[in-house]
């Protein structure tokens, strides 16, 4: 199964609020579409996020991906971000975090 890792610096603290937001509406398009789980976590300091998506398969991600909030958010980023990082990798079940942000630094 395809997990997505993605990581996401934000350029200041005032872009807190509306990445907070916009990422709320990413997790209810999670809800409705085929992603079997997901889970998301913040530095302590708050500018840091990482999230992570379980699929069946990489038809379903790339769906997501390409439609709706997603693809809104995706568009927009440049406005919260200059550091954004992703990847995808085979397993049947989430991984550790500490292992996930690893792999991002890898990439």
């Amino acid at each position: 199964m395809p997990v997505s890792i993605t990581k996401i610096e934000l350029n200041s603290y005032t872009k807190l609020p509306s990445f907070l937001k916009m990422n709320g509406n990413i997790f209810q398009q999670l809800k409705k579409s085929s992603c079997i789980k997901y889970k998301a976590i913040g530095s302590w300091n708050l500018k840091t996020w990482y999230t992570m998506s379980v699929w069946n398969n990489d038809e379903d991600i790339n769906q997501f991906y390409r439609n709706g909030i997603h693809l809104e958010a995706m568009k927009s980023a440049k406005n919260f971000s200059s550091n954004i990082s992703s990847i995808r990798i085979e397993e049947k079940e989430y991984i550790e975090w500490k292992l996930a942000k690893e792999l991002l630094k890898k990439k």
